[in-house]
């Protein structure tokens, strides 16, 4: 691989006996305001980015460095997942469809030659360009296909990052092509998961385009909640589905509990600690939240959907009653993917908006619904 100098496999090569000089003092570079699972420093030999592990006290995960002096080598801990590079990585297997978008608005869907499932993706592209040879396809949605990694020989294959390395992502570093772990799912700031696109800036050299289209995402974001501001109708929301008796509630300090509170909603577990979901007894969520205005969900609008709302027992909800029902899946394609997962990863403003429509319709009359749709039957 062109692109990769040297890949530091932990546990599999010692370090040198005596290690190469390098400037001590790193600073801090760029301006992260609101991403807790990410690091930049920068000094005139490299710039190093550092993958934070959320699961363990957000300590190092993954070292990628930047070098632009090859003579000069950095100081790193051996024990530690290391990465080197010294050119722009050209050659990208995709297997997260999360990052399709955030590719397309940085202009490198052209970098992308390999990919996971594309039935995955809402954007047809990625489909169209396999079908046509101009991809090949290196995983499917459980595993790598090691013969046609080897074939592509990718500079960089991004991938979410879980709380261990799974088997394929340590296949992948043993077969020496390096893994991105892209961890934004785990932000629980709404900006904080958008600022992940100065991750792929930096990496693929986009870093002022990534960092201007992030100003712009913010301010969209912030003028929005101001606009809402200390308005005084917060109406009443519950979220989520059951599942074979469970009800899955988004916890109280989640990515999408704070969008809520941003959009003048009053989530029935704001008060609730928990930044993951919930698995609550039905009857508890039925009870709670038979009062609340409206019920924000993740189903669609199949028949056998709809159907499944029309069960007696949610006829105790306000919000099955005066049918105030709204999805986050308006804009989904036939074999399932769903764009709120890949335009919304980075765009919590459209997100802000949508909602703050749904509940606050006189302050966004001329807006229309971007990922939500209100289901309805008669």
């Amino acid at each position: 691989m062109k692109n990769l100098v040297y890949l530091l496999i932990v546990f599999l090569v010692t370090a040198c006996s005596s290690k190469p000089k390098a400037p001590d003092a790193n600073v801090p570079s760029g301006d992260i305001r609101y991403a807790r699972g990410f690091s930049i420093e920068e000094n005139e030999y490299y710039t190093k980015l550092v993958i934070l592990n959320p699961w363990n006290d957000y300590e190092a995960y993954a070292n990628y460095f930047f070098l632009k002096d090859s003579t000069h080598k950095p100081n790193y801990n051996t024990k530690q997942l290391n990465f080197f590079f010294s050119e722009t990585p050209d050659r990208i297997a995709l297997h997260s469809a999360a990052q399709a978008y955030s590719l397309k608005i940085l202009d490198l869907e052209k970098k992308v030659k390999g990919i996971t499932d594309p039935r995955l993706f809402y954007a047809e592209n990625y489909q169209k360009r396999l079908e046509a040879g101009e991809l090949l396809q290196t995983s499917s949605s459980t595993q790598i296909n090691k013969e046609q990694i080897m074939l592509l020989r990718p500079d960089l294959v991004i991938v979410s990052g879980w709380s261990s390395i799974q088997d394929d992502y340590q296949q992948l570093i043993n077969m020496g092509f390096p893994p991105l772990f892209m961890m934004e799912w785990m932000e629980t700031e709404p900006l904080g998961r958008a600022e992940w696109l100065k991750v792929l800036g930096l990496f693929l050299d986009k870093q002022k385009q990534a960092d201007s289209l992030f100003d712009q995402i913010e301010a969209n974001y912030l003028a929005i909640k101001s606009r809402i501001g200390n308005f005084k109708n917060k109406p009443l929301i519950i979220h989520g589905e059951e599942y074979n008796g469970v009800w899955y509630v988004a916890g109280g300090q989640s990515y999408i509990a704070k969008i809520y509170a941003d959009a003048g909603a009053n989530y029935l577990w704001k008060e609730d600690q928990n930044a993951g979901s919930l698995g609550l007894d039905i009857e508890v969520v039925l009870n709670k939240g038979a009062n609340a205005d409206f019920w924000f969900t993740t189903f669609g609008s199949k028949p056998t959907e709809i159907d499944h709302l029309k069960q007696e027992k949610y006829t105790i909800l306000k919000a099955v009653k005066h049918q105030q029902i709204y999805s986050n899946t308006k804009r989904t394609n036939a074999a399932g993917g769903n764009d709120f997962w890949e335009t919304g990863n980075i765009r919590p403003d459209i997100i802000l908006k949508d909602i703050a429509k749904i509940l606050h319709p006189d302050l966004f009359v001329k807006d229309s619904l971007f990922f939500y749709k209100k289901l309805s039957w008669k």
